[in-house]
């Protein structure tokens, strides 16, 4: 019996992740989930190398159109996050509802993440990553101030994208489900490499979304260089990968690395303190 269209607009689906990401591909699930019959009889797994808000993974798996999710994330801070959110949930939760939202708790967020150990998990740092994501203008963690301005005389506030009770809804939701996602601190190379031995090939969907070739080292932790771009291109189209999307910036390099796949353009929205489109392109092997 066929499911019915995925609509990630429905309430049910809408905000699951506890992350605010500049050009999250959340509205992409729907497109997503018309991939998953391809994969092979059994538990469907997704997997995805650059996870950061991971909110189309989120939705799929609400939603049971796959069973198992793979998540990726190598920087410490981020996965730090993750990891404390699903083996932590209660303290994580507690911490959510009894944290100041002011821009003294912004500060010591602040200078935590600068003194991160890379490699080491620790709950601090992965809370104060989850802080700075909420109450710093357009989610981003390093490079922008709060919400509002120090001096908080901004039209907004440092606490008007930190709802405490539904933040801990969402984090609670994300431990009831902690056996159903593996979370992994490595390079996303190195994450797909390893998944060619750990990972039920002909049943996982890998969603690539890597930095941007273009100005990637401002929207993201870990940017790529040139060589890694082309690592990956190589890994992805001459390996035993069979099940990959993948969404890149509308870049020469990328149209040229890609150029025997389907490439179809795609316009996303950045929240970046004024929204604007970016111009990118969905690929998927032929």
């Amino acid at each position: 019996m066929s499911q019915k269209p995925l609509n990630p607009n429905e309430p049910q689906y809408r905000s699951l992740s506890p992350f605010r990401y500049p050009g999250g591909k959340a509205f992409l699930s729907a497109f997503l989930a018309d991939r998953i019959p391809n994969l092979g009889e059994g538990e469907r797994h997704y997997a995805e190398p650059f996870c950061g808000g991971a909110g189309a993974a989120l939705v799929l798996l609400k939603a049971d159109r796959v069973q198992h999710l793979h998540l990726n994330d190598a920087d410490t801070r981020i996965y730090s996050a993750w990891r404390a959110m699903l083996t932590e949930t209660d303290r994580f939760v507690d911490r959510i509802l009894s944290t100041p939202v002011t821009v003294d708790s912004w500060h010591w967020a602040a200078d935590l993440i600068k003194d991160a150990a890379k490699g080491n998990y620790d709950f601090d740092l992965g809370f104060a990553t989850f802080f700075l994501n909420r109450a710093s203008r357009s989610g981003i963690i390093i490079g922008a101030g709060p919400i509002g301005g120090y001096n908080q005389n901004g039209r907004w506030k440092i606490d008007a994208r930190f709802n405490a009770a539904g933040l801990a809804d969402r984090v609670r939701w994300l431990g009831s489900v902690r056996e159903q996602i593996s979370i992994t601190n490595e390079d996303g190379l190195t994450f797909l490499h390893n998944s060619l031995s750990r990972t039920p090939l002909d049943r996982t969907l890998f969603f690539v979304d890597p930095p941007y070739v273009h100005a990637g080292g401002r929207l993201y932790l870990n940017a790529m260089n040139e060589g890694k771009h082309i690592a990956l291109s190589d890994i992805l189209q001459d390996s035993a990968l069979k099940h990959w999307i993948l969404t890149y910036d509308d870049h020469p390099l990328i149209r040229t690395l890609y150029g025997g796949q389907d490439i179809a353009s795609l316009d996303v929205t950045y929240s970046l303190q004024n929204k604007r489109k970016e111009k990118e392109v969905l690929i998927q092997p032929v």
